[in-house]
Formats: structure tokens, C-alpha cells, sequence
């Protein structure tokens, strides 16, 4: 299995506010991670940074290698890390005016035995590429992506509405997180983690597995 991780700080930002995850080689499992912070000039970098190493130190303090996991059970161990983010982001923004807004989006893959197991909030992306065909798993959560599931407005129309980048779901929107998990089936394919809320813009994360 290869993983390739690369990050692009853009045209519009002065700072990166990207961060991402990989999980070492000896590991018993495979973890990628990756968040795009949000919230004021410094708010955005620590709030994705935070969340990323906060959700990893979870996931490898409490995965078991001796232990056979279900797949409930995995699941469970990623909401659980994405909890953990949530809360070390919240705590980390009271504790600092200037982090008062800081927030940030968060995607986990862990895969174990021949499954990817996906944590997901906010408007991040993952893609699967397989047989050369583009697959978009996640749902954005974002206020544009439930125009469209209400029929209000178009897709083409989602790509200039002038609140296409508001969230409804993030790391620290609420004391409470709301994440969506997940497993799929992992075969010869490609899986695609896009950093930017528009996926035609830069083609920031990919993991050939």
C-alpha cells in the first residue's frame, strides 16, 4: 500500500491552514487524516492542526493490535476520535480571543482489513477512483450542498451561490459534534482526500491503495 500526502497553500490565503495524517508504516492498521481550518489568520492553522494530531493520538492510543475489531467497532473508535478533536479544539478556542472563531473540517480513513473505515465533517471531500471512474463518498455539510438536496438551487448554481463556502457541520460549531461515519470495502483503487471546498480548484490529497 503507498500513500501520498502533499498540501498547496493557494492563491488567496497569506497562511496554510491545511493539515493532514499519515499513519507510520509498522502500524497495524492505516490512518489518513487531513483538516482545512477555518477562523481568522491563526485560527484556521491551529484549528486543523490541533484536530488532526488530537484525533490521531486517540485512534493509536486506544486501538488494540492484538484485538479482532468489527466493524461497529472501528466506527465507534473514529467517532470517539473525532469527539476527542472536537473537544481539544472547543477547550483550545476558549482559551484564546484570537481562536474565539477557529474552527475546522475533518476526514479520517483508517483502513483495516481490506476495509476503509471514514469519519467525515464539514465540506472536505473524499473521492474513491476505481476502474477510472470518479466516485464523490462524503456529503458536504455545508448550506449550499442542502439548497441542493432541497431542490432550491442547482449544482451548477451551488458553484457561485455567495454562500458556498458556509458550513452547517464542524469541528467546534457545536460543544457537541455531529460527524457522520462509515465503512467501504477496500479493492485496487484510488482514494481521493480533497482539502478545498470546490474539487476543481486543486487536487490536494491522494492515496493509491
Amino acid at each position: 500500500m503507498k500513500i501520498y500526502a502533499d498540501t498547496d497553500i493557494g492563491v488567496v490565503r497569506k497562511m496554510n491552514q491545511d493539515a493532514y495524517y499519515i499513519s507510520e508504516e509498522d502500524d497495524n492498521y492505516k490512518l489518513c487524516i487531513l483538516a482545512d481550518g477555518m477562523g481568522g489568520y491563526t485560527g484556521g492553522e491551529v484549528a486543523s492542526r490541533l484536530a488532526c494530531i488530537s484525533a490521531a493520538k486517540y485512534i493509536k492510543k486506544n486501538f488494540k493490535s492484538d484485538k479482532v475489531y468489527v466493524k461497529e467497532e472501528i466506527l465507534e473508535l473514529i467517532k470517539e476520535a473525532m469527539k476527542e478533536a472536537n473537544n481539544v479544539v472547543y477547550e483550545k478556542s476558549r482559551q484564546e480571543e484570537d481562536l474565539e472563531q477557529m474552527g475546522t473540517t475533518l476526514e479520517i480513513c483508517l483502513i483495516y482489513n481490506n476495509r476503509a473505515y471514514i469519519g467525515h465533517i464539514g465540506d472536505s471531500r473524499i473521492y474513491r477512483i476505481r476502474q477510472g471512474i470518479m466516485r464523490k463518498i462524503t456529503t458536504d455539510h455545508s448550506y449550499v450542498q442542502k439548497l441542493v438536496k432541497d431542490g432550491t438551487i442547482t449544482k451548477e448554481e451551488a458553484l457561485t451561490h455567495p454562500k458556498k463556502n458556509m458550513l452547517m457541520k464542524a469541528i467546534r460549531m457545536w460543544r457537541k459534534y455531529r460527524a457522520r461515519c462509515y465503512g467501504k470495502r477496500v479493492q485496487s483503487q484510488w482514494y481521493n482526500f480533497n482539502m478545498f471546498r470546490w474539487f476543481n480548484k486543486y487536487d490536494s490529497r491522494t492515496g493509491n491503495i
